[in-house]
């Protein structure tokens, strides 16, 4: 079987999800649709999106129950029957299960934050390289305000005439690993983009390398008797609480520009949201390698809803 006709086949069935979330979905009416049994739909459906269907149908609901709770008065018992529950009580245990809250507190902190939105296909365009997976999902997500320890400088980003970010960027994680690496070894890197305007960088945003631990230097690290570190030197960035959308990005450093682009042009103007200035988080894995197709990271950019 062609690999588009599999993925043409899970986008109908996904299709189909998105809009009858509202009632009764069984894997066998959805398998009927897709022309395969009940086992090869469950196996295909698993392998091309990461997710079994039935996980993948109670995240929507449980996500869309947790919208309404943000963004309407509506009762928890109306919101459990919107959302295809039967009960209130099976509604808060499953809720409780995925946000580790109630529904209560849910909406009493005000706050969005684990909302899965739909998988959406991403067609590779005829220059790509690197493998994508077929399907992603987007998460929302609001994170406290924190402060970041690094070095930063000034870049042109994706969506500027004359963009360097490719040049720059690796220039700056160069001297961030080389001078800091040892004393946040065990850190979670994070890359910080500050969109906002500034007079006196026009065109340009700030772009900070750093790590989210504090970095504290090390006595038994000298140089003649000195340390050679001087977390005075580093540069220090304040980043206000924000509501995200989350990007999942596999493989090479090269992948994110890609999935930024696919973000911008095709999902956001099709989504609940608008995109707004503010400051955007490229979150790495503490091994993260550029370099590896296997590598992960997580691009978040501030939203608000429509």
């Amino acid at each position: 079987m062609a690999n588009q006709d599999r993925l043409t086949r899970i986008e109908k069935v996904l299709d189909y999800i998105h809009e009858h979330l509202d009632e009764p979905i069984h894997v066998t009416s959805l398998a009927e649709k897709s022309c395969w049994s009940r086992w090869q739909f469950q196996r295909v459906f698993g392998q091309t999106t990461g997710l079994t269907v039935a996980q993948y149908i109670r995240e929507l609901r449980l996500s869309q129950a947790a919208e309404l709770l943000l963004s309407s008065k509506t009762r928890h018992m109306d919101i459990a029957i919107q959302c295809g529950f039967d009960s209130e009580i099976s509604f808060s245990r499953a809720f409780k299960h995925m946000f580790n809250c109630t529904p209560r507190d849910y909406r009493q902190r005000g706050k969005r934050y684990g909302l899965r939105t739909p998988l959406q296909y991403r067609r590779p365009n005829k220059t790509q390289t690197e493998t994508l997976k077929s399907f992603t999902q987007i998460r929302i997500e609001s994170r406290d305000g924190f402060q970041v320890q690094g070095k930063c400088d000034w870049i042109r980003g994706l969506l500027s005439s004359t963009p360097d970010f490719s040049e720059r960027v690796p220039q700056l994680w160069s001297q961030v690993i080389s001078e800091i690496s040892t004393i946040a070894k065990g850190s979670r890197p994070i890359g910080i983009i500050d969109t906002q305007d500034h007079a006196k960088h026009p065109n340009q945003m700030l772009y900070w390398a750093g790590y989210l631990e504090p970095i504290k230097p090390s006595p038994s690290i000298t140089f003649n008797g000195a340390n050679p570190f001087n977390t005075r030197q580093l540069d220090t960035v304040t980043v206000p609480l924000q509501e995200y959308a989350v990007i999942p990005v596999y493989g090479k450093s090269s992948a994110v520009e890609k999935a930024l682009e696919w973000f911008i042009y095709q999902w956001l103007p099709e989504s609940n949201y608008y995109g707004v200035q503010g400051y955007e988080l490229e979150v790495y894995e503490p091994d993260y390698d550029p370099n590896s197709p296997q590598s992960y990271m997580e691009y978040w950019l501030p939203i608000k809803p429509r």
